[in-house]
């Protein structure tokens, strides 16, 4: 397992750039009256929402993973309201609700985070010798580092890191790796796009490489679709050491 105090300085670094983003969010929308670009912030707070959602649960700070669940549910239910009904976001109950997710977010800036246990040795999972590389795919790049950490204690000599999966394939058409994990969600091509080009055979990796999706679509049909390129596990978020490497390894081991 990761040492008390590497989770330590990933969480403080975590912490101050949420509460800078938040922060930063919290200004558009104090003045956003009158702007005519409402549809976009609702979708910047959205996506801002989604990720913090994902990084606040997997450092360990699940109310606020929480709370931002339902703020990504009330911008996307104000997106698809009927454009002439949907009241201004003044009007709605986001900027309240990011104003107190700054209020919370500056309090656990300022109070950091503290390792209470001791480090313990243990053995890795993966034999390092064994060479394993790991092509991991995520626009919030706050996960990378937690990821790193992660699959490096337990083994694994070699992780890759892309925010795109454009970016990801353009990596793959030239490069091997053991297995990829992937979020479904990401600015631009999906990451269903980048399963279907691996499975395709066009890149480099074999067909069969293992793929896992992080984060599980909303629809039933993107589900239906996603099996026919036959993905190998899902990796919900928040995610911690355990769920990760329980996926993984059953992949591999598939």
């Amino acid at each position: 397992m990761p040492s008390a105090s590497q989770l330590s300085d990933l969480r403080r670094t975590f912490l101050n750039r949420a509460h800078d983003d938040i922060q930063t969010l919290h200004v558009r929308l104090q003045n956003t009256g009158g702007s005519g670009d409402e549809a976009g912030l609702l979708n910047d707070v959205a996506s801002l929402s989604h990720r913090l959602m994902g990084s606040y649960g997997s450092f360990g700070f699940p109310a606020m993973a929480r709370n931002f669940e339902l703020i990504e549910d009330v911008a996307l239910s104000q997106m698809s309201a009927d454009h002439d009904a949907r009241p201004a976001i003044e009007l709605t109950r986001l900027p309240d609700m990011i104003s107190d997710m700054l209020d919370q977010a500056g309090v656990l800036k300022d109070l950091g985070y503290e390792p209470s246990t001791p480090d313990s040795p243990s053995s890795p999972l993966i034999d390092p010798s064994e060479y394993k590389r790991i092509l991991f795919v995520d626009d919030d790049t706050n996960l990378h580092g937690l990821a790193e950490m992660y699959l490096k204690e337990e083994g694994y000599s070699s992780i890759v890191y892309e925010t795109c999966a454009r970016n990801a394939a353009d990596y793959l058409s030239e490069n091997m790796v053991d297995a990829i994990i992937c979020d479904w969600q990401l600015e631009g091509d999906n990451g269903l796009d980048l399963l279907r080009k691996l499975r395709s055979g066009s890149l480099k990796p074999a067909k069969t490489t293992p793929f896992i999706f992080m984060t599980v679509p909303s629809s039933r049909q993107a589900i239906e679709r996603a099996g026919l390129y036959r993905p190998d596990g899902y990796l919900l978020k928040p995610f911690d050491a355990h769920r990760l490497h329980g996926v993984l390894g059953r992949a591999l081991a598939a």
